[in-house]
């Protein structure tokens, strides 16, 4: 993961975006990170059949890893 963007307004999630992939229409989110601590982490559940089946930007799909600890 190279840029995450999480934007709320009031009380709602208006844009989750990791590196060029919009996950806006996710329904839970879970994000970890300890400073100088290894990788952070976020856990996202999505909605099956919700929103485009392919990212918006060419080869980001390539961008995202799973990384288990």
């Amino acid at each position: 993961m190279q840029d995450m963007k999480i934007e709320y307004r009031d009380g709602k999630l208006v844009e989750l975006r990791i590196d060029g992939i919009d996950f806006s229409s996710a329904t839970s989110a879970s994000f970890q990170h300890v400073a100088g601590d290894g990788v952070p982490v976020l856990t996202i559940s999505l909605p099956i059949g919700v929103g485009s089946s392919h990212p918006t930007s060419s080869g980001a799909q390539e961008n995202l890893q799973i990384i288990e600890k």
